[in-house]
């Protein structure tokens, strides 16, 4: 006969299966399948960060949603949908200049100016004033 732990391991179990078949039916919205699987998104999160094979296969689930929605996207493509060309070139050609913004980096995506390459000690007295009222009026012109 089973023990009150094996039971309630047994149900949660049952449970997780419930809410990843919840998933899937949801295509992958954790809210309408917690409703549907009377399970609250706290124990979804918990479960989630707490066992790795549920949040492998709820990571699956996801993934198969993003492979649907960039399906729908090429389908739309290939009817001339300039809307979702120019979606897809801003967000999936970025390295060909499709982009509305500059990533301005240095090598490798490294910052321009390291924070160890500023030292403030080797500053002179009037660059630490020059400094502290530029900050000054920053703050100033917030106000």
């Amino acid at each position: 006969m089973a023990t009150r732990e094996e039971k309630i391991e047994e149900r949660t179990a049952q449970s997780k299966e419930e809410l990843l078949q919840a998933l899937a039916n949801t295509s992958g919205i954790i809210a309408s399948a917690c409703k549907a699987a009377n399970i609250s998104r706290m124990t979804f999160y918990r479960w989630y960060n707490e066992d790795p094979e549920f949040k492998e296969k709820a990571d699956d689930i996801k993934e198969l949603q993003k492979d649907f929605a960039e399906s729908l996207i090429l389908k739309k493509m290939k009817e001339g949908d300039t809307t979702m060309l120019i979606f897809y070139a801003k967000t999936q050609m970025k390295d060909r200049g499709y982009t509305e913004r500059q990533e301005i980096t240095g090598k490798d995506g490294e910052a321009l100016i390291k924070s160890n390459e500023i030292d403030i000690e080797k500053l002179s007295d009037e660059e630490r004033e020059l400094l502290l009222r530029l900050g000054q009026e920053a703050l100033n012109t917030k106000e």
